[in-house]
């Protein structure tokens, strides 16, 4: 391959690129922290002065800075901005379409939105593009994709390669699609940022696969942090539900948020803390008969450990990577595979193994040239041999049979391999990450060795069977396939991407391709959580419905659903049955509605009525529970730490309890009389209160709104911090004045 030509310049590459590709522009951004940002601006301002350029960006998950949409948002988030995001460029197309102002030759379209960042933005919405992730490579070609532009890292080694390190998710199977289909070529660029972890694997690649690379101090910036968000009892005693039904030995896929912060940490727990992981589990689960599903509880620590194959690698697995949970190793040969899932052999090179690949017919006695090929390249026999028409030509020059009978033989084949652990192990297939500034620093200054169990590769790999699928299969035991939902109907129809009057909140990604994946498994599992209720507006509205004009996965594909009460297996059953199921992990504020509508309906007998174990679903149920004894002191707010310092994490709860609760001010005036009591009070245990209205710069609060602004901070921390929960890991707290109390 050619050297990639190299600038410093952005605006000398766009010029390169605009004569190479020509004005009409279809540019493929990857998704999360991959884009090339400073590049896409460049090529961007250059459409909007030149109407001449067609330009259109086909991407997803377009990250910008967190804004302030009142004063109270205000008031937190621009410390934020001035800590974490400086170094951070926005996608000025991003700005542009917030505010309706792209320009006619520039469209801009995105199949997996920044979760709810875009909801009544009309020109967002139509340009939504509803895929599958699996399928963006083929939209991107039939578009005729002609740009793609990467954040890329350098090699450290000498060698000039690049790692397409957070995302070859796209990259690799658009390339890979345009050969097949001898698609005209595809100019690439690489934006180098040594800050970027350099990644090996698949996402390793030639420095000439791409024609332009932008190079210099200008593209060092640091990448955007996605600070943790605290995690609430439902989430946790969602958690537990779920983690009892992970299987050692198996495998595990969960998605970004506060929930796969919790699953997480709860699968810590029960490896490492397993008494109270039972403890609070077996306390939580009331579906003692299991009536509900009847899959076994996994309750014991993890001895053979679970593989990660996960399209979002969240931040969560590196801690049960370092908790020895995330521990179990895929190969990439079948046969191999099936008999390490057998215990036929173990992940050491010895006699034993040469016998059983002969035995499972994977290699001939005496050995063919590809049976040598084949060990070698595992790992198995002697590099130093050279296969010679059925013999070996040792180091020596000396000819000796491939005998694999004899001990003496088998010992010579294994030569300097023998007593090793099998090399090539992976313990995780990822597709793209995203996460805090701990988990980009954790990924930097990872050790060679453990990173290269470490496999960033193609979407199409993760996400489905049909390329490889024996090889997938061997490797994808006991699958969990972990997603989140908004809703679910009582027929077991998932809502998890927009809402009933169309509008989009997030995307499809790869919800669909997981829980398909799972019904094609042998004895793998879709598991979509969510949870039972929500507040919106100061009122408590549920989360298991009986219809919805919209859904994201069809009913045909039920298979497991969890809430904070319990879980429902659903896979092969009734409407009926699937309907009980589903009133039973519902909160029992809402069952009885929802239950007359089945009854109306005549989807379940007129008489039947909520089993007594399921009737109590509340929330002062799972706060019992988790209270008892020193459970809470388990439970952080922030179990994989956090970039918040120690009020900003306070705060945060508060906040976002706040927004909760509603806006009209006899829903609020409670909080508000609370609040000035602790604002008055200089009892110690309102010192925290103070601390956080000072980071929220309430000292000058001289004037009745910001006054009422105060108390309403100062009553949501009250009312909603358990300051009897630990917060986690947070960033070292700046220095604390002197108590703040607002004026009267």
């Amino acid at each position: 391959m050619a050297k990639p030509e190299t600038f410093g310049a952005v605006d000398t590459c766009v010029d390169a690129v605009l004569e190479k590709v020509g004005k009409r522009i279809v540019l493929g951004l990857p998704l999360g922290i991959g884009k090339a940002n400073q590049f896409a601006n460049a090529l961007y301002a250059r459409a909007e002065s030149d109407p001449e350029i067609s330009l259109t960006i086909f991407t997803a998950l377009t990250l910008e800075r967190p804004s302030a949409g009142n004063e109270l948002q205000r008031r937190f988030v621009q410390p934020l901005l001035d800590r974490l995001y400086t170094d951070y460029q926005d996608l000025a197309y991003n700005r542009a379409r917030r505010k309706g102002l792209l320009p006619p030759n520039v469209e801009v379209c995105e199949f997996f939105l920044q979760p709810g960042s875009f909801l009544h933005s009309p020109s967002v919405q139509q340009s939504y593009v509803s895929a599958n992730y699996t399928h963006v490579p083929r939209d991107l070609l039939d578009r005729g994709v002609n740009l793609i532009a990467q954040m890329v890292s350098p090699s450290t080694d000498g060698s000039g390669d690049f790692s397409l390190s957070s995302n070859p998710d796209l990259t690799l199977p658009v390339i890979e699609l345009a050969q097949e289909r001898g698609h005209r070529p595809i100019t690439l660029v690489g934006e180098v940022n040594p800050r970027l972890p350099f990644v090996g694997g698949d996402a390793r690649v030639p420095a000439g696969m791409f024609d332009f690379v932008l190079e210099g101090e200008t593209f060092q910036r640091e990448l955007f942090p996605a600070p943790n968000a605290p995690v609430g009892l439902p989430e946790y005693a969602l958690a537990f539900h779920i983690a009892g039904l992970i299987r050692d030995g198996g495998t595990l896929q969960v998605g970004i948020g506060a929930l796969g912060d919790a699953i997480c940490h709860v699968l810590r727990l029960r490896h490492g803390n397993n008494a109270d992981y039972r403890d609070i589990l077996q306390s939580l689960d009331v579906d003692t008969e299991r009536a509900l599903c009847k899959l076994p509880l996994g309750l014991g620590p993890f001895q053979q450990g679970l593989y990660g194959a996960s399209e979002m690698v969240p931040e969560g697995f590196l801690h049960l990577r370092r908790a020895g949970v995330l521990k179990r190793q895929v190969y990439a040969d079948v046969t191999l595979q099936k008999l390490l899932n057998k215990g036929a052999i173990s992940p050491i090179v010895d006699e034993d193994l040469l016998i059983a690949l002969h035995d499972a017919g994977r290699i001939q006695c005496p050995l063919t040239e590809a049976d040598t090929q084949f060990l070698q390249a595992a790992g198995i026999v002697d590099p130093s041999y050279s296969w010679r028409g059925h013999r070996f030509l040792d180091q020596h020059g000396e000819l000796e049979e491939c005998d694999l009978h004899s001990s003496t033989g088998r010992k010579k084949l294994l030569g300097s391999c023998a007593g090793k652990p099998l090399p090539g192990g992976t313990w995780l297939h990822g597709g793209f990450y995203l996460g805090s500034n701990a988990l980009y620093r954790a990924l930097r200054e990872m050790p060679e060795r453990e990173m290269a169990g470490i496999n960033m590769t193609a979407i199409d790999f993760i996400n489905e069977l049909h390329k490889d699928r024996a090889l997938k299969t061997a490797q994808r035991q006991y699958a969990r396939f972990v997603n989140s939902a908004m809703m679910v109907t009582l027929n077991g129809a998932v809502i998890s991407d927009g809402l009933e009057n169309a509008q989009v909140v997030s995307g499809v990604g790869g919800q669909y391709n997981f829980v398909a994946q799972a019904h094609e498994l042998p004895g793998g599992r879709s598991i979509i959580a969510l949870a039972s209720t929500r507040v919106s507006g100061g009122r408590i509205r549920s989360n298991i419905v009986w219809e919805y004009p919209h859904c994201t996965i069809p009913r045909h594909l039920r298979d497991i659903v969890a809430t904070e009460y319990g879980v429902a297996d659903l896979r092969g059953k009734c409407d009926r049955d699937v309907i009980e199921a589903m009133l039973c992990i519902a909160d029992s504020r809402f069952q009885g509605e929802l239950l007359e509508k089945a009854r109306a309906a005549g989807k379940i007998e007129a008489d039947y009525t909520i089993p007594e174990a399921f009737a109590n679903n509340t929330p002062a149920r799972i706060d019992a529970v988790f209270t008892q004894g020193h459970r809470l002191q388990l439970l952080p707010y922030y179990p994989l730490g956090t970039d918040l310092t120690r009020e900003e994490a306070q705060l945060a709860v508060g906040l976002k309890a706040l927004k909760e609760e509603g806006r009209k001010i006899w829903d609020l005036w409670p909080l508000i009389r609370r609040g000035r009591a602790a604002c008055k009070s200089r009892a110690p245990e309102y010192k925290y209160v103070h601390e956080c209205l000072q980071r929220m710069e309430f000292e000058y609060s001289d004037t009745f709104e910001h006054r009422l602004e105060a108390y309403l901070v100062a009553g949501s921390l009250v009312q909603f911090l358990d300051i009897n929960r630990p917060l986690g890991v947070v960033c070292d707290p700046e220095p604390v004045g002197p108590d703040i109390s607002p004026g009267s």
